[in-house]
């Protein structure tokens, strides 16, 4: 199947070289989307094909932001990049789907979609500030769901921190506090530091207590 696509693509790029078709866009598209979904399917048919998700959310939403440029919708130029974004995250949001293990799908499926809900409020809206106040409550959503939902081992604790973070950013550009926002230029990154810190001492903690460490080993001689 990838054999016939790349071939097809061949095809394609060698007929808009030579100027023999016009509608290559049209035909772009539908490659694309059969490309998408043939990804989907190897991704629906094959357990241990879990990244195929991750291309097949892609490819549909370049192959629909095509087809609707390419036949003239409406408005496709100022939205159609929602769609490409969209598919994307929602290739992540199918890959954390498919196993919780694999909750770092949840990180760029949020941004992905925050950005195509960015992209559509601010071609609606023309409003910069609220398109800045939606991506980083997007953000802050994203790191919450990471805290909260399962992963098949420990909760992610840690992503509250940055969650927070998110948040209070989310709050004082919704409010223009811009005296307060050059205070938080500098506390970020000690927000960060201290974060690291907190999760390397955790880190240490636990191999010093975990069986067969040093500490343990001395106290089973001493017995």
């Amino acid at each position: 199947m990838l054999g016939a696509l790349l071939l097809a693509a061949g095809v394609l790029l060698l007929l808009e070289a030579t100027g023999l078709m016009e509608a290559v866009g049209v035909l772009w598209g539908l490659l694309f989307l059969a490309a998408g979904a043939a990804f989907g399917v190897l991704y629906a048919t094959d357990p241990s094909k879990w990244w195929a998700a991750i291309p097949a959310g892609a490819l549909l939403g370049l192959g629909v932001l095509v087809l609707f440029d390419e036949v003239g919708v409406p408005g496709s130029q100022q939205w159609g990049g929602a769609l490409f974004l969209g598919g994307g995250g929602a290739g992540f949001a199918a890959v954390y789907l498919r196993d919780h293990r694999r909750w770092w799908a949840l990180i760029p499926a949020g941004v992905l979609i925050t950005l195509a809900l960015q992209a559509l409020l601010t071609a609606a809206a023309q409003e910069e500030q609220a398109g800045g106040v939606l991506f980083f409550v997007g953000l802050a959503v994203t790191f919450a769901l990471v805290a909260v939902l399962p992963t098949g081992a420990a909760r992610n604790r840690w992503a509250w921190i940055p969650a927070a973070a998110l948040a209070v950013l989310a709050a004082l550009i919704a409010l223009e506090a811009t005296v307060l926002l050059s205070a938080v230029s500098y506390l970020w990154p000690l927000a960060l530091i201290a974060a690291g810190g907190y999760l390397i001492v955790q880190a240490l903690r636990r191999r010093h207590d975990a069986p067969g460490s040093g500490s343990t080993s001395h106290a089973a001689r001493e017995r």
